[in-house]
């Protein structure tokens, strides 16, 4: 063997193991971030049910304060936060006077933060996209209400909803329901006319 060749096979060799050492950093990097993602989600799921468990009200009775503040077909309801602050964001439509509102609501107890109301007609037309109207119409004639569809979830104990919206896709209305437990997040699909339940994917 050639004095050469034996360099080859050692630059190789070296650059092998450089190869070998990079890779397993970049894996390790990986999971590291990983593992820090989903101990950050825990613990922010954790933070939510706990001021779930601790609420003074319920999302029936701050639904029913949304209609009757705003007559309407709720949309949509979806916890969120702002300024340190966890709510109900609830969405809902007047399909007579043409109307689209939007209110929050304090989850700790259910006291109004805010509320916003758009008119969904220009010059006679309706603003709404055929989708929207259409599952519109399909809960308004038809269909179940949102509140209806929250009944029918029939969640474990210690679990509730996280959000609901009413969707319209391939011909098919339907509610997306996301909700949260201790086992981690859980969706399910909610068919408007019939009430079926299609259980889905466990995050």
């Amino acid at each position: 063997m050639t004095l050469k060749t034996k360099f080859s096979i050692i630059f190789t060799t070296f650059l092998s193991i450089i190869t070998l050492v990079a890779l397993c950093s970049a894996a390790l990097l990986m999971s590291s971030t990983t593992y820090a993602k989903d101990h950050d989600d825990y613990k922010e799921n954790q933070m939510m049910l706990l001021a779930l468990k601790s609420s003074q009200t319920s999302l029936d009775t701050v639904i029913a304060t949304f209609k009757a503040d705003y007559p309407s077909i709720v949309t949509e309801i979806e916890l969120d936060e702002e300024d340190n602050i966890l709510m109900y964001e609830i969405k809902g439509i007047d399909l007579e006077e043409g109307t689209r509102y939007k209110a929050h609501y304090a989850l700790h107890n259910g006291e109004k933060i805010s509320n916003y109301s758009k008119s969904l007609r220009f010059m006679g037309f309706n603003k709404l996209d055929d989708h929207d109207l259409a599952a519109l119409e399909t809960v308004k004639n038809q269909g179940i209400s949102i509140q209806d569809a929250i009944a029918l979830t029939n969640l474990p104990e210690g679990s509730y909803i996280e959000s609901i919206e009413l969707e319209r896709k391939r011909g098919l209305t339907f509610y997306e329901v996301k909700s949260i437990g201790p086992s981690g997040s859980t969706k399910i699909l909610i068919d408007a006319k019939s009430g079926e339940i299609v259980p889905s994917l466990r995050r």
